[in-house]
């Protein structure tokens, strides 16, 4: 089955969803309309996804773009759109933090987000062989953007890599990240956050030493 366009794009599309809000300040990036059409919008070339390997060869990647603009340009996202993904984004952010110790907990909260979002199966052949979509530019960019982002998520997680979403363990970031290392130990998303706390942890010691 042909699901590279979930396991790349939409993927890292839940990612971002989930960081538009900064934990440690509250800062929030998608509090109106204009925030969640300039979202939408600063992700609409996928061409970019040209050479991953799990990407099918055979997609036509600037077909893929060309759909994903001109749908963008008959959306006309409102504030109650963006409170909407709001409220999806505080159900994905729990998916991150407790994917690793609640199977159960998760399974229930992406089968009521994919029930509320009316996830449907639906065969597309708009830009390559016909293959499975379950989200449909026409019902609106919340329902895009909501069934897209989970089922990133839920086809992750059916392969066996619910361990591998996190929250970064920094206090000062806490931002939602995928671990792609080898043996999935990640603690921090990034290595600036990981160098940033090893210092401070240095420095925490260093200071109890010299009391």
């Amino acid at each position: 089955m042909r699901f590279g366009y979930y396991e790349t794009f939409a993927l890292e599309l839940a990612v971002d969803l989930v960081n538009t809000r900064s934990e440690p300040s509250g800062e929030d990036g998608l509090t109106g309309a204009g925030e969640l059409a300039g979202f939408l919008a600063g992700r609409g070339d996928l061409t970019s996804l040209a050479g991953n390997p799990a990407m099918p060869a055979d997609v036509d990647l600037d077909a893929v773009t060309a759909m994903y603009r001109e749908a963008l340009s008959r959306w006309t996202p409102t504030d109650a759109d963006a409170r909407a993904v709001q409220d999806l984004r505080a159900e994905l952010r729990t998916v991150f933090e407790t994917a690793a110790d609640d199977a159960s907990g998760v399974v229930a909260t992406l089968n009521e987000q994919l029930r509320v979002h009316r996830a449907l199966p639906r065969i597309s052949d708009q830009h390559g062989p016909p293959h499975l979509h379950f989200e449909a530019a026409e019902d609106g960019p919340v329902h895009w953007l909501a069934v897209t982002a989970l089922m990133g998520l839920v086809l992750f997680i059916c392969d066996g890599n619910a361990r591998r979403l996190g929250i970064c363990a920094s206090a000062s970031c806490r931002r939602a990240f995928i671990d792609r290392s080898k043996n999935g130990s990640k603690s921090y998303c990034s290595d600036t956050c990981s160098h940033r706390e090893s210092v401070a942890a240095y420095r925490l010691r260093r200071s109890g030493s010299t009391r």
